[in-house]
């Protein structure tokens, strides 16, 4: 069944003449005449009743115009669909980023897209490293902020930007004073940290094994938020990144210096939309 014999039924069981109809169509009396034959034959039945003047639906025309209705209303959706991701000015794209990003590079990012394409959707996700990256393999997002370079072959990760790590100690802390802490002087300190799967605790792991630091862990975590809070009420210091002034935190800077490079990730084995692929060209031709 093809879809102009559907709209050619559709409209002959709404009008009823074929003189009427056609002219509605734009084709010919002969034209719309054979598509109906086509389409009966297809069925095996006879749609209308014919009578001098007028053609008349039988009970399986009926029948058939209310599927034909629904799948031409399927289709129309589906073109409507498709033409929205074909158009790089519209539609919606989906983010995933590690969660620290929501706080500064996030909104930055999306604030300067969306005042040259207002009509563009976000839908934003953030979480941990592990879960960014299982975002961006498995299709549930269109890009992804994500730091460190996951080196997967099926992930295309470009680096953008970077954001210095410092030793993150509360208020009144011995060290609090200090311009700088060389990373030897770690080694005797309570630390908090990310829980293992979070891209800043693989950069702070290998940060330590670098420089032959064995930290001491008192105490694991799932989010950034609940680690500055334990910092702040004194449970031990962390590695935070400086991006960003927290009340009733000092951010130490490190000696040997400790960075995050921040990329943006796309998945190299999936088809994008129009609009995605716009965005990641523009985060990447002003970031990098």
């Amino acid at each position: 069944m093809r879809i102009d014999e559907v709209t050619h039924f559709l409209a002959l069981a709404a009008d009823g003449h074929v003189a009427h109809a056609a002219e509605a169509l734009g084709v010919s009396q002969s034209t719309l005449s054979r598509s109906i034959g086509r389409l009966e034959a297809e069925m095996g039945v006879e749609l209308f009743d014919r009578s001098k003047n007028r053609l008349e639906l039988n009970r399986y025309g009926r029948i058939l115009l209310t599927h034909a209705s629904r799948a031409l209303t399927e289709f129309e959706t589906a073109r409507a669909r498709i033409d929205a991701l074909r158009d790089p000015s519209a539609g919606t794209v989906s983010i995933a980023y590690v969660s620290s990003f929501g706080s500064w590079l996030i909104p930055r990012v999306v604030g300067d897209y969306r005042a040259l394409f207002p009509e563009i959707r976000f839908v934003l996700s953030g979480g941990t490293a592990d879960t960014v990256l299982e975002a961006i393999s498995g299709g549930a997002a269109d890009v992804a902020f994500l730091s460190p370079d996951p080196r997967d072959p099926e992930i295309d990760w470009r680096p953008l930007t970077s954001e210095r790590l410092a030793l993150g100690v509360p208020e009144g802390h011995p060290l609090a004073s200090r311009e700088g802490v060389q990373v030897s002087e770690l080694e005797e300190l309570d630390f908090v940290a990310l829980k293992p799967g979070s891209g800043l605790r693989g950069i702070a792991d290998s940060y330590f094994a670098m420089h032959g630091v064995v930290p001491r862990v008192v105490m694991e975590v799932t989010e950034l938020s609940t680690l500055r809070g334990l910092v702040r009420a004194g449970i031990g210091v962390a590695l935070l990144p400086d991006t960003e002034n927290d009340p009733g935190i000092t951010l130490v800077p490190l000696a040997d210096e400790a960075t995050r490079v921040i990329g943006l990730a796309t998945n190299r084995s999936r088809s994008t939309s129009a609009a995605a692929a716009q965005f990641a060209r523009f985060v990447r031709e002003e970031w990098s």
